[in-house]
């Protein structure tokens, strides 16, 4: 066996993928946190897919029907994990139940019972070349096993596409929580929809290649390489952003549903609000949350987050940031040597970017614009 230069870089990513799955299951702070033993299935997968690839791609033969998974639909497995591991993130009270499990159905059915049944659900051909070989115009004679699978191949990523759709809306609203206890969000979430993205690009990438396969006459072998190798650019995505994150949690219920806030004291509980703000500075404390507010007021953070959203129709996040740009007007005013970093840290942000973007929301111009009119 002769190793070319795509082989190689097979073997780097799998190794990579080995790497990451180590520290996953050995290590006692990563392997208890929430969401990473999703997080320890979805790297399996992508290693499968891998080590499939380079097997097929350097003629060793596997004699287990089930391995050539992806001719079979193994990448059903990956939109079900993927939803799994956003929802353990992204809502606190979510739990696996035993229904959940009806999404692997699909991959039980076309992946695990098929081919142990039948060892010829797919041909020789279908291993070698793929599955959409059954398109071309050599002559053949398939069964119909072999065609419903052609149409399985497809289907599996369709089915991904789909539950990557709904991981973008569970992160935007796992965002907009965050905007109503936090006030400064870190910028992991921002990964958690750059995860998708990639995954999204992939099938674009596999959606590319199956047009230059079945449409035009431009396909050579290697060309198979443009949908696999993203899959170590996720592994080296996963290891750096992923698997040692803490996610902070957020309150799923229904945004004041059954509230019992004594609309009479409203009032008194602005003012309180607003001597805090003005006396304490309480904004400068980039680590502030909802509920340490609430308990300086002596309510729940339920009642205060209904106070703040429907007196100052703002998130709590937007609240705060906008004390916080106030006082960096003053600041930049009174001390136009101080940079903006210096700026951004001494009014309460705890990053450029979180500032350069608060103040453009409140002030509609950056804060160097701003600086600049001083």
């Amino acid at each position: 066996m002769t190793l070319d230069l795509w082989s190689i870089l097979i073997i780097v990513a799998g190794f990579q993928g080995l790497f990451l799955l180590s520290v996953l299951l050995f290590s006692n702070g990563n392997r208890t946190k929430r969401g990473n033993r999703f997080l320890v299935w979805i790297v399996l997968v992508l290693i499968w897919f891998l080590v499939e690839f380079f097997f097929i791609r350097n003629k060793i033969n596997f004699q287990l029907n089930i391995f050539y998974g992806t001719r079979y639909g193994s990448w059903f497995l990956l939109g079900p994990l993927t939803y799994f591991y956003f929802k353990s993130i992204t809502n606190i009270d979510w739990k696996f139940s035993k229904k959940e499990l009806l999404h692997f159905l699909p991959f039980f059915i076309f992946v695990i019972v098929i081919p142990l049944i039948s060892y010829k659900a797919i041909n020789d051909r279908q291993v070698d070349y793929g599955m959409l070989s059954v398109f071309d115009h050599r002559e053949k004679q398939l069964a119909t096993i072999q065609w419903i699978y052609s149409i399985v191949f497809v289907s599996q990523f369709v089915h991904l596409a789909f539950f990557l759709i709904k991981n973008l809306n569970l992160v935007k609203g796992y965002a907009t929580g965050l905007t109503k206890e936090y006030s400064a969000i870190d910028n992991k979430v921002k990964w958690l929809k750059y995860f998708n993205i990639i995954l999204l690009i992939l099938l674009v990438l596999s959606a590319i290649f199956l047009y230059i396969l079945l449409v035009t006459d431009i396909y050579r072998r290697h060309l198979d390489y443009i949908y696999v190798l993203p899959i170590g650019v996720l592994f080296y995505f996963i290891s750096f952003k992923f698997f040692r994150a803490e996610w902070k949690p957020v309150e799923t219920n229904g945004k004041y549903s059954g509230s019992t806030l004594n609309a009479d004291k409203v009032s008194e509980y602005v003012t309180i609000i607003n001597q805090l703000m003005t006396d304490e500075k309480l904004y400068l404390d980039h680590t502030l949350r909802l509920n340490h507010l609430a308990e300086r007021l002596a309510i729940s953070k339920h009642h205060l987050s209904q106070i703040i959203n429907q007196h100052y129709e703002l998130s709590f996040f937007d609240f705060i940031n906008q004390f916080r740009v106030n006082e960096a007007k003053t600041i930049i005013s009174n001390h136009t040597e101080y940079t903006l970093m210096q700026v951004a840290f001494d009014s309460g942000f705890n990053n450029k970017t979180s500032f350069v973007n608060a103040f453009k929301k409140f002030e509609n111009r950056t804060p160097s614009k701003f600086r600049d009119t001083i």
